[in-house]
Parts: C-alpha cells; sequence; structure tokens
C-alpha cells in the first residue's frame, strides 16, 4: 500500500450530538470509517468500484477507547495508520485529535476483502489488482 499515513479533517455536525451536547459514541465509528474510505481512495482503491467488480470491503473488527468527548461544531483531524498483517487483513490505526492534538478518541480497526459470490475472504492484493483493472 503506497499511502501508510493519512489524515482528514473535520468539524462535528449539530445532529451528530445527543441529549447530553457530546458527540454519540457510535459516531465515531463513522469518523473512522468515512478516514479509512477516503485514504483507500488516495490509493486508488474506490469501494464503489471495488464492490461492482464483486468484492466488498469488510469491517470485521473495531476497537474503540474513548478518551476526551467531542462538543458540536468543534474542529478534529484523524490521522489513520494502515498495516497489512498476514495475506487477509489490513488493520488501520486511528487517533482522532483535538486542541492542538489532544488525542480525544483511538480505535484499532479491522477490515478484510470478501469476494461476494463465494462469501469468502480473499486476499488484500486482490483489491490493488482489481482495483488496477
Amino acid at each position: 500500500m503506497n499511502l501508510k499515513i493519512f489524515t482528514w479533517s473535520s468539524q462535528v455536525r449539530a445532529y451528530e450530538v445527543d441529549a447530553q451536547g457530546i458527540v454519540n459514541n457510535a459516531q465515531y465509528l463513522s469518523y473512522f470509517d468515512n478516514a479509512r474510505t477516503l485514504q483507500l481512495m488516495a490509493c486508488g482503491i474506490n469501494w464503489v468500484e471495488l464492490s461492482h467488480k464483486g468484492f466488498n470491503l469488510i469491517l470485521a473488527r473495531a476497537e474503540i477507547q474513548f478518551i476526551k468527548p467531542l462538543k458540536a461544531f468543534q474542529s478534529f483531524h484523524i490521522v489513520s495508520e494502515v498495516e497489512q498483517r498476514g495475506k487477509l487483513r489490513l488493520i488501520f490505526h486511528q487517533t482522532l485529535f483535538v486542541d492542538n492534538d489532544t488525542p480525544a478518541c483511538k480505535g484499532i480497526n479491522t477490515v478484510v476483502c470478501v469476494d461476494n459470490q463465494r462469501n469468502k475472504p480473499v486476499a488484500i492484493d486482490t483489491i490493488f489488482s482489481v482495483a488496477s483493472q
């Protein structure tokens, strides 16, 4: 993979906060997903096109450590670092930062590629060869 480290910046939207005025825990999964998707696109992997070719990238495991809550309209950025583990898995180490690089949330997310016809995992190298076709 060409792009090992990727940074994505955004801002909390009003609808992402709960009655306590902080970002709902489930929203962090969406933030990390968006960063992973953009990171893969920067490597030439478009998950929509990949799906049309019969392969899906699936989040197989998510580990999240909540450190500091985010509030409405707060700016943040995610640093996402990816490593290939074995033939089947991409491991994304992702950290969401606020206020001068203060960590607010950390995630370790495992992604696998699945052949839609066989419903079985395939080697991660497959997505790079299929994406380039």
